[in-house]
């Protein structure tokens, strides 16, 4: 079965005790590190994973709340050398912020950072890889800003099921594209319309609760897990899963850091 590990789930400035959104994906051999933000390393401890699982780490965009951790997670690698690096899945745009927080943060260590395999996804294009027989990846441009154009994720295991990632984006129609019958759809919502009606239609790049549920509607998508939201509704959480709910009809939940999901069977 896939399994679903949000290691965090919070907005760039996440509720007190909180951390910024991240999430490891188990699929048989594989083990995808999406995100990878400033507390990664104490997120991964925090359940108990050892980076020495990673097997992919894929950066949806640049913004710090996404990739400021990149410099110690590696430093991890260079220091517990006897663990081979994780293939690194960027854009071009992305991986020049990555080298440069690396080479601002530690610069050059015992050359193991050099060596982890890259892969390369188009920034303004749907792209796919086949990163193991049975799982293959499809980035898709979202809708977010000029400065941190960013990218959702799709993800489909043969015989067990298929993975959405939104990241941080605005309503688009690429979203229908990414989460096409998905049996877990992860959306951002960082804001909820219900208290903010102002922000409706999105704002600042993020969407709304109401926005993921019309979307997981649309999609055809099964479960939906909302994430990303804003610290200003701590304690009102509540609010977002109503709002979604109203608009979709499948199961949705409002994870905490540290819950397990899963996909297909064992």
């Amino acid at each position: 079965m896939i399994e679903v590990i949000f290691l965090g789930v919070g907005a760039a400035i996440p509720m007190r005790g909180g951390s910024n959104a991240c999430y490891l994906v188990r699929a048989g051999d594989v083990r995808i590190l999406i995100d990878c933000g400033p507390a990664i390393l104490q997120q991964l401890d925090a359940v108990g994973i050892s980076p020495a699982e990673i097997t992919h780490v894929f950066f949806t965009h640049r913004h710090g709340d996404h990739t400021l951790g990149y410099p110690m997670l590696m430093l991890w690698y260079e220091l517990e050398d006897s663990h081979r690096p994780p293939t690194l899945i960027a854009s071009a745009l992305t991986f020049g912020v990555l080298d440069t927080l690396m080479s601002t943060a530690l610069g050059r260590v015992n050359g193991i950072t050099e060596q982890a395999p890259r892969i390369t996804v188009p920034q303004f294009a749907v792209g796919q890889t086949q990163i193991h027989p049975d799982v293959l990846l499809t980035s898709v441009p979202m809708t977010h800003a000029d400065f941190a154009p960013a990218l959702g994720l799709r993800i489909e295991v043969r015989g067990q099921g298929v993975l959405a990632f939104t990241g941080d984006t605005l309503p688009n129609d690429n979203i229908a594209l990414l989460a096409r019958e998905a049996d877990l759809l992860v959306h951002e919502a960082t804001y909820c319309a219900t208290l903010n009606p102002e922000y409706a239609n999105g704002a600042y790049g993020h969407s709304t609760a109401q926005i993921a549920g019309r979307n997981a509607r649309a999609a055809g998508a099964k479960r939906l897990a909302l994430v990303h939201v804003d610290a200003m509704y701590e304690g009102q959480q509540q609010a977002l899963l109503d709002e979604a709910r109203r608009e979709f009809t499948g199961e949705v939940c409002l994870p905490v850091a540290g819950l397990c999901l899963t996909v297909g069977t064992a």
